[in-house]
């Protein structure tokens, strides 16, 4: 497991090797989970599954930093997007990103 302050002080990104998980953590919460999917058969990457925690939209500060997450590392393009938090309330709401209230 490698841990990494990103951007301000009390934002991390927690990447678990063994697992194949990216999270997110803002001050105590985990605001973000990306699960990676594999093919046993031939080992490769076949899936990203994104999960938001309970927290994710609590303030503006975490909700600027995840957004920051899903964009720099791939996961979602927001270029052109103008209202963030509408656009991933969207993307819940159709399925393509899970929100667990559990995970905190």
């Amino acid at each position: 497991m490698k841990v990494e302050q990103f951007y301000n002080r009390n934002q991390f990104h927690i990447w678990d090797t063994t697992k194949a998980v990216d999270y997110l953590q803002s001050y105590n919460s985990l605001v973000v989970k990306i699960e990676y999917k594999t093919r046993d058969e031939i080992g490769q990457t076949t899936e990203r599954v994104i999960t938001l925690g309970r927290d994710w939209d609590y303030s503006t500060t975490t909700s600027k930093h995840v957004y920051l997450f899903l964009h720099d590392y791939g996961f979602i393009d927001f270029d052109g997007i103008t209202n963030k938090r509408e656009y991933v309330k969207k993307l819940i709401e159709d399925g393509t990103i899970k929100h667990d209230w559990s995970m905190v």
